[in-house]
């Protein structure tokens, strides 16, 4: 893939009556910020990426709607205010949005951005064509849409839609398509899955425009002059790639990285350590999570067939000491929750805890009739022997995870076989053969969002839904596990749906206990968003939004010291 590169050429201009050359401005005198990110981003199109980093990247260059503050507001972005029943924006009885563009909006390339722009990106999510990753509740959910002049457009769903952030905002609608760069694409090839604006785009709407991408190195953003929100104070944004965590917090003690996302729990305390840094933490809305692959025979490939059994599923749960795991591994900085809603307002209080219980684990394995029958240390089963490939990427920390897991298991009987990749791998597309979209795994180690603003919690109506299970007709599906519970889909579209918040809290405490009595998935904690920057670097403190939403929302405000 080639990397893409903007020259500039300066020109210089010579007043003769003065005898006075004017100088270029050099790259020195551009403020500049690096970045150290642990994975490198598969896409450039939010709509065609499963990862955070890359919605990181993107969150650079594409502007939403509206974005998600520190504080979990909306802050409007391209829209003069965010459309609710007290503005008219929305109809009383929810199911029709009318949105209102800011007036004079252009892309980088000088191209007005219009609700052109924002029709035809709602017709790429409604065409399952495009394999889309994300906004899979949206295209189930739209009706129509359709531009009222240049600067509006209206949504119209089939069911009550209260929540205007999962449809329109940040963090549902992950990215606004140019129209004129993406439509002749559909036009001549029926899909866009494969344009290549997704890899090398080269027309933004976000802060900065993305000016040179080297693989494996480095991306590089500048200042889009036409930006909505205003000129950021810093010039040029440099974002380093780091696979291996230690040499990039060696490259923040030497001074060569200003600002690092995503600092482990584990190495928290250390790195916060460091002289001349400050640390901080913001609600990620992460949890780490073994997701267990339940597919059977009729999808691509088929998991584990003990994990077909709950029992099994259960005694893996009971088998794993996962507050040990915090204490050994994450300062204790965690603790162990059986909720996707953990730490938000809307987890069951009543849920409780699975408790460390090697007894009970041993039990639920006999009882499933998983025995060592050959006395060599691994229980199996009709001549199946018990062991799960346990997959995650190549994040030391989790590996170091998955070798106290693999320990811990070993004591039921449980055999693993260790397996790691690289982050574009693990989180990759079907197309592209990723693997937890193939089903390549038995368990699968990484942390997926809960609820931000609402009860309508992601992992229950995408990565758990019926209707997501990846196949070869339905590429895009997020639902990696295979788990299918009619009731749980039920439930989550009553939080996506319902007008009443008694009603909406009621089924998200009912899909906690789903999922506490099925086990598709063991959650290990809930994770905030730890971040690090070198602190004479900055002027005054970044104010840093939600990573579910937009670490960057203010980035147009924040301002270097030098």
């Amino acid at each position: 893939m080639k990397s893409i590169r903007r020259f500039v050429g300066t020109a210089l201009f010579v007043v003769l009556a003065l005898g006075l050359m004017i100088a270029p401005v050099t790259a020195q005198d551009v403020p500049t910020l690096s970045v150290g990110f642990a994975q490198e981003p598969d896409s450039m199109n939010g709509f065609y990426t499963s990862m955070a980093f890359a919605q990181w990247a993107n969150d650079l260059v594409q502007a939403s709607l509206w974005d998600i503050s520190d504080t979990l507001e909306a802050v409007p972005v391209l829209v003069d205010e965010v459309p609710s029943v007290e503005n008219g924006g929305i109809s009383e009885d929810y199911l029709t949005y009318t949105i209102t563009l800011k007036e004079g909006l252009l892309w980088s390339d000088g191209t007005p951005l219009t609700s052109d722009d924002l029709v035809f990106t709602y017709q790429m999510i409604e065409d399952p064509a495009n394999n889309f990753l994300q906004a899979s509740s949206i295209a189930e959910a739209l009706e129509s849409v359709e531009a009222v002049d240049e600067r509006t457009f209206t949504l119209t769903f089939n069911t009550p839609k209260p929540f205007p952030e999962d449809m329109a905002g940040s963090p549902g609608l992950s990215t606004i398509l140019p129209a004129h760069i993406f439509r002749p694409v559909y036009e001549a090839e029926g899909s866009i899955e494969f344009a290549d604006a997704n890899q090398d785009p080269t027309v933004f709407s976000g802060p900065y425009v993305l000016s040179e991408w080297r693989r494996g190195e480095q991306m590089t953003f500048e200042v889009n002059p036409n930006y909505a929100g205003g000129t950021p104070n810093i010039g040029r944004i440099v974002l380093r790639f780091f696979p291996d965590t230690e040499t990039q917090y060696a490259a923040l003690q030497a001074g060569q990285l200003d600002f690092v996302p995503n600092i482990s729990e584990g190495d928290k305390p250390r790195v916060c350590a460091f002289e001349g840094v400050t640390c901080s933490t913001v609600f990620g809305g992460y949890i780490e999570s073994l997701w267990l692959n339940l597919r059977t025979e009729e999808h691509p490939r088929a998991g584990h067939p003990a994990l077909q059994d709950v029992r099994v599923r259960q005694a893996i749960r009971f088998a794993l000491n996962r507050q040990a795991i915090s204490d050994q591994l994450l300062a204790g900085t965690v603790s162990a929750t059986d909720s996707i809603y953990a730490s938000s307002p809307f987890e069951n209080p009543d849920l409780g805890v699975t408790p460390h219980d090697i007894d009970q684990a041993n039990a639920l394995l006999d009882e499933a009739g998983w025995v060592d029958s050959n006395g060599d240390g691994t229980r199996d089963q009709n001549g199946v022997e018990l062991v799960l490939r346990y997959s995650t990427t190549n994040a030391g920390w989790r590996n170091n995870i998955q070798a106290v897991v693999q320990q811990q298991l070993a004591v039921v009987g449980i055999g693993t076989i260790l397996e790691i990749y690289p982050a574009t791998e693990f989180f990759g597309s079907w197309a592209n053969s990723g693997i937890n979209a193939v089903g390549e795994y038995d368990i699968a180690q990484y942390a997926n969002n809960t609820a931000l603003t609402n009860p309508a919690n992601v992992t229950v109506y995408e990565a758990l839904n019926c209707d997501q299970i990846p196949s070869e007709t339905n590429q895009g599906g997020q639902n990696f596990t295979g788990f299918c519970s009619p009731e749980m889909d039920e439930a989550a579209q009553v939080t996506l749906s319902s007008l009443d918040a008694d009603e909406r809290l009621a089924a998200a405490y009912t899909i906690q206990e789903i999922m506490r009595d099925n086990v598709p998935l063991v959650n290990l904690f809930p994770r905030g968003d730890n971040y690090v920057y070198v602190t004479s670097r900055f002027a005054a403190q970044p104010v840093i939004g939600s990573g579910v939403g937009n670490q960057w929302f203010d980035i147009v405000n924040w301002q270097l010291s030098n």
